[in-house]
């Protein structure tokens, strides 16, 4: 049974952290993230890869907003993909552009933290819904910070990813989030403070709960329909 300040989804416990305070500022209010824990009680982050894409899968992350909804606020043509890769799983898309993303990644969170005062973080965080995900790259106070290695410059990545960044607001409680973009080939840095639109995060919620019941009956479906098999199997025998 969970305590109090804690719940479980699907072999996930969420429990109530506060990030770590940026020293550097006064009269702050800082992040109270929900980090998500595994049957072992240690938190779900990135360097466990596995466990982390599962744990993804229990929800909607600031990743899969853009396979949700359109930037028009119609549903996207990726939603249907998005619901069976969530129930039967897929593997991994890889190109060199990610593994370069992940070698410069460490690179830039901690130039980040000494510009900024914002802790890395690999942490899988929870909403005030529990199904609401989201990986920012930083965290700090009352801020998170989100990185991007593009070939893309800083305004049109920042259209890319907009409704990423916003998911990350929503679900971590923040009032901005700190967009860097590296050039994948330069290596020149651009950055912007980006503030809520909770006009926008209405629409991303409403979207992604309509995406969560979709997803619980499909799942609730191909339970049922797994269950009809196995009972078939044993009739045969």
């Amino acid at each position: 049974m969970a305590s109090a300040g804690t719940a479980t989804l699907r072999g996930v416990t969420l429990t109530t952290v506060l990030a770590p305070p940026d020293v550097r500022g006064a009269d702050v209010r800082y992040c109270d993230v929900r980090y998500c824990t595994g049957e072992d009680g240690l938190p779900v982050g990135s360097h466990d890869r596995a466990g982390w894409l599962a744990a993804r899968r229990t929800g909607v992350t600031a990743t899969d907003c853009t396979k949700i909804v359109r930037g028009d606020g119609t549903p996207s043509v990726q939603r249907a993909g998005l619901l069976e890769k969530k129930v039967f799983g897929a593997p991994d898309r890889e190109f060199w552009g990610y593994a370069h993303g992940r070698e410069r990644e460490p690179v830039i969170a901690a130039w980040v933290r000494e510009e900024y005062g914002i802790e890395p973080n690999a942490l899988l965080c929870a909403g005030a819904d529990a199904r609401h995900l989201a990986t920012p790259d930083g965290i700090g106070a009352g801020v998170v910070a989100e990185i991007k290695t593009s070939v893309l410059p800083l305004r049109r990545a920042m259209g890319r990813y907009r409704d990423q960044v916003q998911w990350q607001l929503h679900v971590t409680g923040a009032e901005r989030s700190l967009f860097v973009v590296e050039n994948r080939y330069t290596l020149e840095r651009e950055v912007t403070w980006v503030e809520r639109d909770e006009v926008r995060l209405a629409v991303l919620v409403d979207h992604a709960d309509a995406f969560l019941d979709e997803l619980a009956a499909l799942r609730t479906e191909v339970a049922e329909r797994r269950r009809r098999m196995a009972e078939r199997r044993r009739r045969d025998r």
